[in-house]
C-alpha cells in the first residue's frame, strides 16, 4: 500500500545557511542515503503565492492554498523517486524559518555557518559571473517548475540577464532581501553581499534557537569533522549511513573554508568587516 503524502513528508530535513556556506557539501553527503529524496533549491516552489514580495516571509504567509502547493510539488518529486524522505537546500529559507516552519511544522532545520568573510567573497563571485546570460538545463528546470500565475514576475528576470552587462550591471543574485533592488542602485556589490550574508545568519540564528534541540541543529563549516557529522546524521534520524561517512571522508577538504580570506584584497576585507564583525563575534569567530 502506498505510503500517505502525510508519512512521506513527515520530519523534512531542511538545511539552510547564507549563499556559499557549504550548504552544497552537506547535500551531497545526503545525497548518499539511499532512502531521500533531495532537492536542491527550487526557488519558485518556495515563491508560490508570494512572487511579488522578497525572500523575508513569515508564517502568514503561509496561506492554505500555498502549504497545499508545496507539499504537493515535494511528495510528488518523493514518489516519483520512489523514496521514503525529503531533504532540501534554498539558501533563501535562512530568512523564512517560521514560514518554512508553518508549512513543514515537523521540519528539522540543519544550520551551515561558515566565516562571513569567505561567503561573502563567494557571494560576490556569483554576482560578478553568473548573473548574464541562461545555462539552458537550469532553465528547463525553472520552465518546468513555474505555474502560469507566476510568468509575470520572472519574464523582467529573463530579459535582464539577456541583456549584456553594460547595459543592466550586475542582476539581482542569491536571496532577495528586502529593498535588493534599491541597494543594487545605491551600493557596491560587496555592501549588497556582506547585508546577504548578515541577514541570512541573523534570521536563521533568531529563530531556529527558539525551536525544540531535535528541530534545530547549527555548526560551523570549519569545525566540520567526522564527529560533527554523526551529530547531524543523529539529529536527522538516519540510519543505514555509512555511505554518507564514506563520502565525506573521501571528498571534505578543511582546507577549503578558510581560502578566499587569505587571497582577499586587504580593503575587502577592512570593508566586510564593518558589516559583519559584530555578527561574527556573537557566532564565536575570533
Amino acid at each position: 500500500m502506498p505510503e500517505s503524502d502525510d508519512v512521506l513528508l513527515k520530519k523534512p530535513i531542511i538545511v539552510i545557511g547564507a549563499p556559499r556556506s557549504g550548504t552544497s557539501m552537506l547535500m551531497r553527503i545526503l545525497s548518499r542515503h539511499p532512502n531521500l529524496t533531495l532537492l536542491h533549491e527550487p526557488r519558485l516552489t518556495w515563491r508560490y503565492g508570494n512572487d511579488d514580495k522578497s525572500d523575508l516571509l513569515g508564517p502568514h504567509h503561509a496561506r492554505p492554498e500555498v502549504c497545499q502547493h508545496i507539499r504537493r510539488t515535494f511528495v510528488q518529486t518523493i514518489r516519483r523517486e520512489d523514496k521514503q524522505r525529503l531533504a532540501e537546500k534554498t539558501p533563501a529559507n535562512a530568512l523564512r524559518l517560521g514560514f518554512v516552519d508553518k508549512i513543514f511544522p515537523d521540519c528539522k532545520f540543519i544550520h551551515t555557518i561558515r566565516n562571513g568573510h569567505d561567503s561573502i567573497l563567494a557571494i560576490r563571485e556569483k554576482w560578478v559571473h553568473k548573473t548574464h546570460g541562461i545555462v539552458a538545463a537550469k532553465f528547463m528546470d525553472r520552465l518546468k517548475e513555474m505555474k502560469l500565475r507566476q510568468a509575470p514576475y520572472y519574464a523582467r528576470e529573463l530579459l535582464r540577464r539577456l541583456m549584456p552587462l553594460r547595459m543592466t550591471g550586475p542582476n539581482l543574485w542569491g536571496p532577495r532581501i528586502p529593498g535588493i533592488e534599491a541597494m543594487r542602485r545605491e551600493l557596491d556589490v560587496l555592501d549588497i553581499c556582506c547585508l546577504q550574508w548578515r541577514m541570512c545568519v541573523e534570521a536563521a540564528c533568531h529563530y531556529g534557537r527558539q525551536l525544540p534541540a531535535d528541530r534545530y541543529m547549527e555548526y560551523h563549516i570549519e569545525q566540520m569533522s567526522p564527529q560533527c557529522l554523526d551529530t547531524v546524521i543523529n539529529f536527522c534520524e538516519l540510519d543505514n549511513s555509512e555511505a554518507m561517512r564514506k563520502y565525506f571522508s573521501e571528498h571534505y577538504d578543511p582546507k577549503h573554508p578558510g581560502r578566499r580570506k587569505k587571497e582577499a584584497d586587504p580593503d575587502d576585507i577592512q570593508r566586510i568587516r564593518q558589516w559583519i564583525d559584530p555578527t561574527l563575534q556573537w557566532l564565536g569567530y575570533n
